[in-house]
């Protein structure tokens, strides 16, 4: 429009000249040129308008595109979210089975080193054992070849009353065998 108006006012003194010899077709000429000046400015008008509205479809492309991938977007993080707080809790599940597992451990191996000094101690008692359960056979096979030697005249020395030699001697070696199998007592 202020194009016009300046084309309008620097025309204006050519048409004044033409004026003088012909007043209308002076008129009418400054009339077409406004004219082909409108019309210009309405083709450019047109042409903007054209462009403005490609602009404003491919923006509004792009702004649906944008809030298409930002709803993918907040699906994903949703997702991501949800993976993150399932990963969480199967860790602190995991975390407590590991716990009580380590405490079954220390128990298992606690309970595994008092049940070693248990056989330890049944070891050495079953050694103690066998060690007296061999000098009481000893003990036993003396007693028993004291008595298969034992003969008729022996028996008859033992009761012989008046020097009791014999019956003196066998009860030092009953109390011989008394001590020793005392000394085989469990406990002693």
């Amino acid at each position: 429009m202020a194009l016009l108006l300046a084309a309008a006012f620097a025309a204006t003194p050519a048409l004044a000249a033409e004026k003088k010899s012909d007043p209308n077709k002076g008129e009418v000429r400054r009339l077409q040129q406004v004219q082909r000046q409108l019309e210009q400015e309405k083709n450019q008008l047109a042409e903007q308008k054209a462009a403005a509205e490609t602009e404003l479809g491919a923006v509004r492309k792009k702004v649906d595109g944008e809030s298409r991938r930002a709803a993918a977007l907040s699906r994903d993080v949703g997702a991501l979210r949800a993976a993150r707080d399932a990963t969480a809790s199967k860790l602190a599940e995991t975390e407590a089975e590991l716990r009580k597992t380590l405490e079954a451990q220390r128990a298992a191996e606690a309970e595994g080193k008092r049940l070693q000094a248990a056989l330890a101690a049944e070891k050495q008692q079953l050694q103690v054992c066998t060690e007296r359960g061999q000098e009481l056979r000893k003990v036993s096979n003396e007693i028993l070849g004291l008595y298969e030697k034992k003969s008729c005249l022996d028996s008859s020395l033992q009761r012989e009353p008046l020097t009791g030699l014999k019956r003196i001697e066998i009860e030092n070696a009953v109390e011989d065998m008394r001590e020793k199998l005392d000394s085989q007592r469990v406990g002693s």
